[in-house]
């Protein structure tokens, strides 16, 4: 592809001259051509030209104040620019290249010396965009990387590994954890094809991550039809009780109005358990992020215990959220290496009753006796 050249002279000749030189050099040239300053800083900020050759004293705008501003406007300020100047004082051609000239052309202009400048300028014009281009590249590149690892790891992981190379195996207090499963699942997909599975996975697990996202909580993985989330995890979270309750009833809103349009319909279960845990990456060589421990175990119990479409929770989170919340109480179940434990089921917020301040009832009762 040409290369593209602004030439910016008030000599009609000068300008015909330079471009008959250029063109014994290289026919496929484009040439953008300007008569003052003005026009000329207009033109090299639509087109950014790959090189400007442009003279010192011009009409409306010189030639180094249009030098100045193309070196300040961070779209050309890499472009290359060669003077040419009748001036030939020292000073002059020193501020020349002060002000972040390439090179300058003494006038009356000298073809070899043409050439010899506009080559090396073209050489640094394209080694400049070769620049530009592989640091997109990379830039895309560590964006890309970013995005897989934001997928993996939270991000406090993400900052230790990147502070130090490591992130230490740590127990985290306090922390709820999250089972959601597919109902059915395995049946399911006996009917579908493998692009249709993945699909509608794809759908599912996006839909789980932003909820999960919005109300700061941590997706750990996915575990084929079965999603592993945590709150308080790896920031402390007072809340996190209350916090994941939001999340998962949200959840299960979502699938009850996916299922109102998709022709696939989906049950969950979700189990939830609060409790310490013990996080650490799994292996040097991969970064996988996962908790291990008691609470992570009882929570993927009380998943498994739990009816399509409910929210199994303990005691400990019951007794936290039954003033909010709309709570059954379930029979105990019997949990292997922990014997009976109580569940109960969470559902949607209790409704709001405004009940009156004592002092509002009596100056009630007061206008009342009035009338």
């Amino acid at each position: 592809m040409g290369k593209t050249i602004l030439i910016v002279d008030d000599t009609l000749a000068i300008i015909e001259y330079i471009k008959e030189a250029l063109t014994s050099y290289n026919s496929f040239f484009k040439f953008i051509v300007a008569h003052d300053g003005h026009e000329a800083y207009n033109l090299a900020k639509e087109n950014i030209p790959d090189v400007v050759i442009i003279n010192r004293s011009l009409p409306v705008m010189s030639g180094v104040e249009v030098l100045i501003r193309i070196k300040k406007n961070p779209s050309t300020k890499d472009i290359p620019v060669i003077v040419t100047t009748t001036q030939t004082s020292h000073d002059k051609l020193q501020s020349l290249i002060d002000n972040k000239a390439f090179n300058y052309i003494k006038k009356p202009i000298n073809t070899q010396e043409l050439l010899v400048i506009f080559n090396n300028a073209l050489i640094l014009s394209n080694a400049l965009q070769n620049l530009k281009e592989h640091k997109q590249t990379l830039f895309a590149e560590k964006q890309k990387s970013e995005s897989i690892l934001k997928a993996l790891l939270p991000a406090k992981i993400i900052h230790d590994i990147k502070k130090t190379g490591y992130s230490s195996p740590k127990k985290y207090q306090n922390v709820v954890v999250t089972f959601i499963d597919l109902v059915d699942f395995t049946s399911k997909t006996t009917t579908m094809s493998p692009r249709r599975l993945t699909k509608e996975l794809g759908e599912i697990y996006s839909a789980y991550d932003e909820i999960i996202s919005k109300f700061n909580c941590t997706r750990i993985k996915t575990i084929g039809d079965a999603y592993l989330a945590t709150c308080g995890l790896p920031s402390e979270n007072k809340d996190a009780i209350l916090t994941s309750a939001k999340a998962v009833l949200e959840i299960r809103n979502y699938i009850i109005h996916r299922n109102m349009s998709s022709p696939i319909k989906w049950g969950i279960r979700i189990g939830m358990y609060y409790g310490d845990v013990i996080g650490s990456l799994v292996s040097s060589s991969n970064y996988t992020f996962d908790i291990f421990g008691n609470t992570v175990n009882t929570a993927a119990r009380y998943q498994s215990m739990c009816d399509p479409m409910q929210i199994n929770i303990p005691k400990s989170m019951k007794d936290v959220l039954q003033d909010k919340y709309k709570i059954v109480e379930r029979l105990p179940r019997k949990v292997k290496g922990k014997g009976l434990m109580p569940m109960y089921y969470l559902h949607n917020p209790l409704p709001t009753i405004n009940i009156p301040k004592k002092e509002d009832v009596l100056h009630t009762n007061k206008l009342c006796l009035m009338y």
